[in-house]
Formats: C-alpha cells, sequence, structure tokens
C-alpha cells in the first residue's frame, strides 16, 4: 500500500496537471535528441563510406601517376607489413545529407579483392564478384539504393558527369557489411583508364587493429611525403572531428538554449502547481511536518515528472526517427542510427536542470511559508 503522502499519490490523483508538465519535457526530450541524431548521421556516414581504412592503409603517389619504386621498396621491407596490393580505381558520387560525396571502386587483384572483403567484415549477399578483366562491379547494397541502381544496370558510364568510366561498368553483385566498399577487376581498369594514378593498399599480418595501427605507422615514417600520401583511419578521425568542430559547437550552444528556456517553463509551472496546493502545504506544516520533509516530497515529485517525461520522450524519440528512416532516408541510401547513445546523453541535462530549476523555486516558496495566514485566509 502506496503511503499517503508519496510522491506517487499526487500523480494518480491529479493526472490532468501532471500530464501537461511531462508533455514539455517529453517533447524537449524528443527535440533535443533528434536533433543531435540527425547531426551524428554526419559522422556516421563518413566513417561508413571510408570506414574500410581502418582495416588497411591506403597509399597514392604525389606529382605522379604512380608512386616511385624506391618507396615501395621501403614498404616492402617493413616487418609489420602483411601483404601489398596495387589499387587502381574508379570513383563514384554518392549523395548524403550535406552533400555529395566520393566513392571509391577499388580495382584490384582477385586476391586483393579477398583481403580487403575479409578484412572489412564485408560478404556478397546477391549476384556475383565481377570477373577479372571484364567492365563490371560489385558495391555494397546501401550504396546501391544511394545511386538507385538495380543489379545488372551500369554502374557508371562515359556520359555521367558524378559516376564516370571510360566504359559502361555493369553492377554484377550487392556487398553487405558495417563499411561500404566496391570492388572492380584492376586489370580491366588498366585497359581502360591508363592515365588515372596507381595507389596501393597495405595490409597487417593480421586482422588485429593493433597491428594495422603498427603498420600506419611504421610506412608513416619510412615514406618521403613529398611522393606518397598516407591514409591511415587515425587521419580521417582527426579531419572529421576538426571539420565538425564548428557544427557540434553550434548544436551545444542551441541544446544549452532549449534546455534553459524549458528548465525555466518547467520552474514555472511546478511553481505554479506549488501555489494551487498552498493549503495543502500549509496544513502539513501546521500539524508538524518540517519544512525539509516538504522540500523532499516536492523533489519526488519532480523526479517522478523528469522521469517519465525523460522515459516517454525517449521512446517517441526511437518512433520519430523509425519513422524517418524508413520512410525517408533508408529508400535514399541515406543512413541514421535511431538508437544513438550519444543523443541520449545530450538529453540528460534537461531533467536535471528543470529538477533544480524546479526545486530552487519550491525552496523559495517554502522558504517564505507562513501556514498559520494561509489556513486563517481558507
Amino acid at each position: 500500500m502506496i503511503r499517503p503522502l508519496h510522491p506517487l499519490v499526487y500523480f494518480r490523483r491529479n493526472p490532468a496537471r501532471v500530464a501537461p508538465l511531462v508533455f514539455v519535457i517529453m517533447l524537449a526530450v524528443m527535440l533535443v535528441a533528434c536533433v543531435v541524431t540527425i547531426v551524428d548521421s554526419i559522422q556516421l556516414t563518413i566513417y561508413t563510406l571510408y570506414g574500410y581504412n581502418r582495416y588497411l592503409t591506403g597509399l597514392t603517389p604525389r606529382n605522379a601517376l604512380d608512386i616511385p619504386s624506391d618507396q615501395i621498396e621501403r614498404i616492402r621491407k617493413l616487418p609489420q607489413l602483411g601483404a601489398l596490393y596495387p589499387a587502381h580505381s574508379y570513383q563514384v558520387l554518392i549523395k548524403t545529407i550535406f552533400g555529395k560525396m566520393p566513392f571509391p571502386i577499388f580495382g584490384l587483384s582477385p586476391g586483393g579483392r579477398r583481403m580487403l572483403l575479409e578484412r572489412s567484415h564485408v560478404r556478397l549477399i546477391a549476384g556475383r564478384m565481377p570477373r577479372e578483366g571484364q567492365p563490371e562491379a560489385a558495391i555494397s547494397d546501401d550504396v546501391a539504393r544511394n545511386l538507385k541502381v538495380p543489379l545488372g544496370g551500369v554502374l557508371a558510364n562515359p556520359n555521367s558527369l558524378d559516376d564516370y568510366a571510360p566504359v559502361p561498368i555493369r553492377l554484377v553483385g550487392l556487398l553487405h557489411g558495417s563499411v561500404w566498399l566496391g570492388i572492380t577487376s584492376k586489370s580491366e581498369v588498366d585497359k581502360t583508364s591508363p592515365f588515372s594514378f596507381v595507389g596501393y593498399l597495405a595490409f597487417a599480418p593480421n586482422a588485429s587493429p593493433a597491428a594495422q595501427r603498427a603498420l600506419d605507422a611504421a610506412i608513416e615514417r619510412v615514406v618521403d611525403h613529398t611522393q606518397v600520401r598516407v591514409w591511415r583511419f587515425a587521419d580521417l578521425v582527426h579531419e572529421t572531428e576538426s571539420a565538425l568542430s564548428n557544427l557540434y559547437l553550434i548544436l551545444n550552444l542551441a541544446i544549452g538554449i532549449i534546455v534553459f528556456a524549458i528548465a525555466f517553463v518547467c520552474g514555472l509551472l511546478a511553481n505554479i502547481y506549488f501555489s494551487q496546493r498552498l493549503p495543502e502545504i500549509a496544513m502539513l506544516a501546521a500539524i508538524g511536518y518540517h519544512r525539509g520533509f516538504l522540500l523532499r516530497r516536492a523533489l519526488g515529485e519532480v523526479c517522478l515528472y523528469c522521469l517519465c517525461g525523460w522515459v516517454l520522450g525517449g521512446l517517441l524519440t526511437v518512433g520519430t526517427l523509425w519513422i524517418i528512416r524508413a520512410v525517408f532516408l533508408a529508400p535514399k541510401g541515406l543512413l541514421l542510427d535511431i538508437f544513438d547513445p550519444t543523443a541520449f546523453v545530450f538529453t540528460l541535462p534537461l531533467p536535471l536542470t528543470i529538477a533544480l530549476f524546479a526545486l530552487a523555486t519550491i525552496a523559495f516558496r517554502l522558504a517564505s511559508l507562513d501556514p498559520v495566514s494561509i489556513i486563517e485566509r481558507r
């Protein structure tokens, strides 16, 4: 049995007064979480689009069409190196929330293709692998949806500005995994596009992240950076965080304004509800209940407001983002994580600030409470 002065009693007996405050908190949580999730989709897209860089070290020439042989020999002598494959690639442009981004279709030997798929944990889910020497490609299923290219359709052709290839490249296989990949035959790219630069993909002896990071560092030390560009995942992370730093600053300012405004509104609402209950509070004070007890009781009620609003807001956020992803984004191959933990972390200041703000206003009213005069007026 619930004690008569338990905070839940007020919830059960006054749902019409409780609902508006919970609804405001719920909408605020949904607003903050949705905004943060959509902004985080930028980072999610970059790490999915170029996430294969976790599992390899990319090498491209500078001021030349090929990397000098002496630089390649330095890399081959490294004890941290497991395998080195030349890559001669095409590029297509995919659409993202923040504009078009280049997506490489790696022209690799059969052994290089197997290594890349194995290390990236990507598998073939439909169709087949491209045949050696043929104008064919396999790409991730999300990329195919993004480009609106069906299995068997033309992925790139000489007439396209965004998806150019010297000859029509047909999509023969769909891949799936945690990162996006595109693969084709290197001999076919060598034959049809001989003037584009040739790079290399370097793999560590085993698939452990530590081994690949050690290879990154070793290659970075031995190559001449005026002749070779080294593509490391650590650099991708640094460049992404640097590029998004101003956006996150604006996001933090916007969330701060939202939190303050909602906390102020909820504090006023809590103060209004407290004023409407002054006779009840005065009666409790008059019969001997200490102001500390009354304040703890008010804090318990406010915490219940905030907990209900935060939980319902989280459920509403997941439902809203699921609809947005299913209806608007997934058909276009755009990414959105509806369970983004960062988004829910950003909502935590809301219930905490609301509770503190409401508690401060109620504590101020309790400090000046005169129960005798209130009872006499009643």
